[in-house]
């Protein structure tokens, strides 16, 4: 069991990524793999199995930071075909992880240890459940961290806590709990963590639209019933056109917008609308990719 809580980070901020870093990182992970980055459907699944939103009671007393009788969003996954990572998360993981999520080594976790602590320096974190060899269990214990920044990120909420659970059986199958008060929001934020994890894990870096999943999510929220272009959105958020379209094509792949296709004229160039979805998807997928 790890639990953790995050602030309301400050702004979307992705500082230059340092080259060097990366190179060593990628470097390091063929030396593991045995060849260059593996193809994502190599790089396992987290599965959804079960999605509840509600108070979940049970979750308190597992985690004191949660704020008594809040929503909570329950994720049940399997954690699956995940060989690449069997040793655990790579120490070098955690700085580009940090570049994406700025507010991730603030978080506090299992007996007040931050995120460094709990995951990397196994014999001198205090108050933590885990055993040295419950690699599956820091993974989503990840995920949960990255996932508790963003739904932080899209808002309204100034905070809010979490708590991972592994089962005894099957023992590949993992409980979160996330507090938030939309569970679409809390969906998005599970999807867009683990995308950005996989993308770091198994390919070296983050996402090109990393910068402006949240972001973009939370103008959405803003404007429930409006139906957008990419150019509408671009006109407010400003910014790298390319990885405002990356962010908009990959919410609407994890059924946080509707992706609306049309043509324009008679030439049959296709155009793109993008409204938010009324609910979030509740169909059983692997989220890791």
């Amino acid at each position: 069991m790890a639990n953790g809580r995050a602030g309301k980070p400050g702004a979307d901020f992705l500082p230059q990524r340092s080259e060097t870093l990366r190179e060593s990182f990628q470097e390091k992970m063929r030396q593991r793999a045995g060849h260059r980055a593996r193809p994502a459907s190599q790089g396992g699944q987290f599965r959804l199995v079960e999605i509840s939103h509600g108070q979940h009671p049970e979750a308190e007393v597992l985690n004191e930071a949660f704020s008594p009788g809040s929503l909570k969003l329950k994720i049940t996954l399997d954690l699956l075909d995940i060989p690449l990572f069997a040793e655990g998360i790579p120490p070098s993981a955690l700085p580009l992880l940090a570049e994406a999520f700025p507010g991730l080594l603030g978080h506090r976790c299992c007996g007040g240890n931050d995120v460094m602590t709990t995951l990397f320096r196994r014999k001198a974190r205090h108050g933590c459940a885990l055993a040295a060899e419950e690699t599956g269990t820091d993974l989503c214990h990840l995920l949960e961290h990255l996932s508790l920044e963003l739904i932080a990120a899209i808002g309204p909420t100034k905070r809010c806590s979490g708590v991972t659970c592994g089962h005894r059986s099957p023992p590949h199958r993992y409980d979160l709990f996330l507090e938030c008060d939309d569970p679409r929001v809390g969906m998005a934020a599970v999807h867009c963590a683990a995308h950005v994890l996989h993308s770091i894990l198994v390919d070296g870096e983050a996402p090109p639209g990393t910068l402006r999943y949240a972001e973009t999510a939370r103008y959405f929220m803003g404007r429930p019933r409006s139906v957008l272009g990419p150019g509408d959105v671009l006109a407010d958020l400003q910014g790298d056109p390319a990885r405002l379209a990356e962010s908009l094509r990959f919410l609407a792949r994890a059924g946080f917008l509707i992706e609306d296709r049309f043509s324009f004229d008679f030439s049959g160039t296709m155009l793109y609308r993008y409204r938010l979805a009324p609910a979030p998807p509740a169909t059983a997928e692997n989220i890791f990719l």
